[in-house]
């Protein structure tokens, strides 16, 4: 561009800025015919700038974005990053459902959330200001986190033991699924407005989760509604070609259930009181030494492997590489990564597989440095093997934390993790694409470094594959690590 002020790039050449232009005389210039010409006439760069106040953008790979309707682009590019991290705040104030689910019922809560999606998802085809979209969207990912967690609860709590992790990986599954399809649709819709509409219409589906998604049998009669809770076992057993047990054994149960919801009825508190307690319970990972190093490592795991996870699908920009084929390939490499945690956990344990996980992510995030932004495939396979391992990694601390942790402050230690997760994808579009303005290969870097040094740390973690679970902190202590 013409008007556009140049920009040494380090190496004597130079580039023109797409933020600046040179403060020159351009109505007299264009009357003197200076810029009739085909090439550009040798002007002075030696004068001041101004910064630019209207832009002309690319449309040969989106037809509409957000960027062009509100100009997120030059001093206002970090409004774009600013998107997604509004986004992971809405899932990090999700974590509210826990509390809800338990006292309200998973399916009540489910289907309340189904009903909030649904209308804000499709609210944010009609935001008409950056306010308002930013908005939208952290109530569409608030209520996405309130469909999602009480309904995997739900599958957690109808299915038997040994097919807990078979259930949960295919849950998981679903969800690379899902991004892969956002991936194709993108593809051929390129207004986001449309866009947007496409991948709202299916919630519509969620509709029908009202006739068809059962409350949670076990949630029922830990509320004393027996009956209830066995006659959605019944219909269960009768569609699965089963049958319950016999009438005594079913007494028996019922009674080890009754013992337990008086076990662990609810102590009646105030609001106040239920802040101090949940302060007591993060004051007691951090008070000693074992759970002290245990849970800060852990927090540390979930804040990188939640950031690389997000970074490395966001990165496309930096590396040449097609948003469309790295959103796809990065939903594709997720499956088999979850076979391959499931079957590596039971071979060498949580410890060591974790350590290798992180490593080699790390080591193909860092190998990026040494590959030229032009060789596009080659970049964007390092990013995929990165991508593989980090969410192979991701899916090995979930269950990691819960075994590290005693049975009392389980839930803090698991929702502490939960938010420093947040926070680490909140980071990650800044790191993407403010650092990425700096040097293509800053982000990749970043992650990798963090990468490598989270494999490290988990080393210094006890394994946990074949104990038993904790049940106090002073058992925590009583162990060598």
């Amino acid at each position: 561009m013409i008007n556009s002020s140049r920009l040494d790039d380090g190496a004597g050449r130079g580039k023109y800025s797409s933020c600046s232009y040179y403060d020159r005389d351009w109505s007299t210039l264009v009357a003197s015919g200076a810029l009739d010409g085909h090439s550009l006439p040798d002007l002075s760069t030696n004068i001041s700038t101004k910064e630019c106040h209207q832009w002309i953008y690319d449309h040969s790979v989106y037809k509409t974005t957000i960027v062009e309707e509100w100009d997120l682009v030059c001093r206002n590019k970090y409004l774009m990053s600013t998107v997604q991290s509004t986004y992971m705040g809405g899932l990090l104030a999700g974590s509210i459902y826990s509390e809800l689910a338990d006292k309200f019922g998973r399916r009540t809560i489910a289907l309340v959330s189904m009903l909030g999606f649904t209308v804000a998802t499709f609210s944010v085809i009609f935001a008409n200001s950056y306010p308002c979209f930013i908005i939208l969207r952290f109530f569409v990912a608030f209520f996405c986190f309130g469909c999602f967690l009480p309904c995997f609860v739900i599958l957690t709590e109808v299915v038997g033991t040994k097919g807990r992790t078979l259930m949960g990986m295919l849950y998981q599954g679903f969800f690379s699924i899902g991004v892969m399809m956002l991936a194709a649709i993108a593809y051929f819709v390129r207004e986001w407005r449309y866009l947007q509409l496409c991948i709202s219409a299916p919630c519509l589906l969620l509709g029908l989760s009202y006739w068809i998604l059962p409350e949670s049998p076990r949630w029922l009669m830990m509320k004393g509604r027996y009956q209830e809770g066995l006659e959605i076992l019944t219909k269960g057993a009768k569609i699965n070609g089963g049958s319950l047990p016999q009438k005594h054994e079913i007494a028996v149960l019922l009674g080890r259930m009754s013992k337990e919801r008086q076990q662990n009825r609810p102590v009646q508190t105030s609001g106040l009181q239920t802040v101090f307690n949940f302060i007591k319970s993060i004051m007691s990972l951090l008070r000693t030494r074992n759970m002290r190093r245990r849970c800060l490592i852990m927090f540390f795991t979930w804040f990188t492997v939640s950031m690389v996870y997000y970074g490395l699908a966001f990165s496309g920009g930096n590396i040449n590489a097609s948003a469309y084929v790295l959103v796809l390939l990065s939903g594709a490499v997720e499956i088999p990564s979850y076979l391959l945690v499931s079957w590596t956990m039971n071979k060498l344990g949580r410890r060591l597989n974790l350590c290798v996980l992180f490593i080699i992510c790390g080591v193909a995030c860092l190998l990026i440095m040494a590959v030229p932004k032009d060789l596009v495939w080659m970049n964007i396979t390092l990013a995929t093997v990165g991508k593989f391992f980090n969410a192979a990694a991701f899916a090995l601390v979930c269950i990691y934390v819960t075994e590290l942790v005693p049975t009392g402050v389980r839930n803090a230690a698991l929702g502490t993790s939960s938010a420093c997760a947040r926070v680490g994808s909140a980071i990650a579009p800044f790191i993407v694409d403010l650092l990425g303005e700096v040097h293509y290969t800053v982000p990749s870097t970043v992650f990798g470094l963090l990468s490598l040094a989270a494999g490290l740390l988990a080393l210094l973690l006890p394994e946990t594959g074949k104990t038993r679970l904790p049940e106090t902190v002073e058992e925590v202590e009583a162990m060598p690590r």
